[in-house]
């Protein structure tokens, strides 16, 4: 009789889940396997919560457009997972809810996560993401040819112009992370947080790029190509592996790349954090570090469901077991999960773990202002090129970029004003 009764409970449970509306996840920039990982575990997710989960791939080259038209026509997923600086931008239109002021236990979820994941995510005391995965830009240097040439360590910009003409007169060299591409704007901020600027001033009513710290910044960065002749361009691997570079600015992927396909090199590199800056007796090694992110859509009808699932998949023993199976199961791949418990219990030496994670806590991303990012980033692009490669004074193109810089932020507060009242009003109540 009683077998009978369980089974009879059995059955109706999972009658309910099957009857129950879906919780939809869209998420963007997986792989197939990464996807296939994550249908997966997310049983554990239902078993837990009774919500079947439904997950929809999204491309980086069209995940924007996706997500606005979804917003426009009020067809929207519960959930939708995208690039930082994107959330805020639905954020601000309405489309996604603020979590911080939505739910109570925001605090706590947010606790283990790195604080600096969430200048991306943020607007003025608004918080409309969550990340769920961690990109960290580090160095990897060659220890054999810096030993060759007395160090061990570069800690400090300083001590890496003063060892580039020696490694230099042995043809070898350092490469910043993204050259005069698109994403300069990437190196640049380096440079910018470790002398204490950033895109915007400290209420992002203006730009930063014309402080008296941005303006020392750009200085730095565009000497390195112009007086130490680093390369503009540099196929990464294959120059780090041949001695040609003796360091480069890589986020975390080149490691799996170099431990699986570099092993003539086995033991003559480290990863490492990027070179810093003293601002008075504090090194400053900030560099980029952020992850996709988790947002909530305001049509959702399982907002609750959804802040169940965002918990469920920043929890240090999912995000730890999804990196494991991706390590696993794909190889070269890398997942590194947001939270910082979660990091030191992937498969990697713990030292690794340790850099990565000290990397993250005093890492960045771009900050969130009224401005589109590819808008702002290409005032920085411009101005690097004019500098490095037209010859133009570094303290005339990088005001020129304030200028224009301070011209879009003046338009971008008078058309987004009417969203801004909005969401005051919303927290209010």
């Amino acid at each position: 009789m009683k077998r009978t009764v369980v089974a009879c409970l059995i059955v109706l449970i999972f009658s309910i889940i099957s009857l129950a509306k879906p919780l939809e996840v869209w998420l963007t920039g997986l792989t197939n396997e990464e996807l296939n990982i994550f249908r997966q575990m997310a049983t554990d997710y239902t078993a837990r919560y009774g919500v079947e989960v439904i997950f929809t791939n999204l491309s980086w080259a069209d995940f924007e457009n996706k997500f606005i038209l979804a917003a426009a026509s009020g067809d929207t997923p519960d959930l939708g997972g995208m690039g930082s600086l994107f959330a805020p931008e639905l954020g601000l239109r309405g489309a996604v809810i603020d979590l911080k002021a939505t739910f109570s236990d925001y605090d706590e979820v947010v606790f283990n996560l790195p604080p600096g994941f969430f200048s991306a995510l943020s607007y003025k005391g608004f918080v409309f993401g969550i990340p769920y995965n961690a990109n960290i830009t580090v160095g990897f240097q060659r220890n054999d040819i810096l030993s060759e040439l007395g160090v061990s360590n570069i800690n400090t910009w300083d001590e890496m112009r003063a060892i580039l003409p020696k490694a230099q007169a042995k043809n070898s060299n350092m490469a910043l992370q993204h050259g005069l591409t698109d994403n300069v704007y990437a190196d640049l901020n380096v440079f910018m947080w470790q002398h204490g600027a950033d895109d915007y001033n400290s209420d992002l009513t203006k730009s930063g790029f014309d402080s008296p710290e941005s303006i020392e910044a750009f200085k730095e960065y565009v000497g390195l190509y112009v007086d130490y002749k680093i390369p503009k361009e540099i196929p990464f691997f294959q120059a780090f592996t041949s001695n040609e570079l003796f360091y480069m600015v890589q986020y975390q992927n080149m490691y799996t790349n170099l431990k699986i396909a570099a092993p003539q090199i086995a033991g003559k590199w480290s990863m490492v954090q990027v070179p810093g800056t003293y601002q008075g007796s504090e090194l400053v090694r900030t560099a980029s570090a952020g992850g996709a992110a988790l947002t909530i859509f305001r049509n959702s009808k399982m907002k609750n469901e959804a802040w169940n699932f965002i918990k469920w998949i920043t929890d240090p023993q999912v995000q730890a077991e999804f990196s494991r199976q991706v390590m696993n199961q794909i190889p070269g791949a890398i997942f590194i999960p947001s939270n910082r418990e979660a990091m030191l219990n992937i498969d990697m030496p713990k030292e690794d773990l340790e850099l990565l994670i000290r990397a993250a806590d005093v890492g960045n991303i771009s900050t969130y202002g009224l401005v589109a990012p590819r808008l702002r980033r290409r005032y920085l692009q411009f101005a690097a090129q004019e500098a490095i490669l037209q010859g133009v004074d570094p303290e005339t193109a990088i005001r020129k970029a304030a200028r224009e810089h301070n011209a879009e932020i003046q338009k971008k507060e008078v058309e987004y004003s009417r969203f801004i009242v909005n969401l005051l009003k919303g927290q209010q109540n």
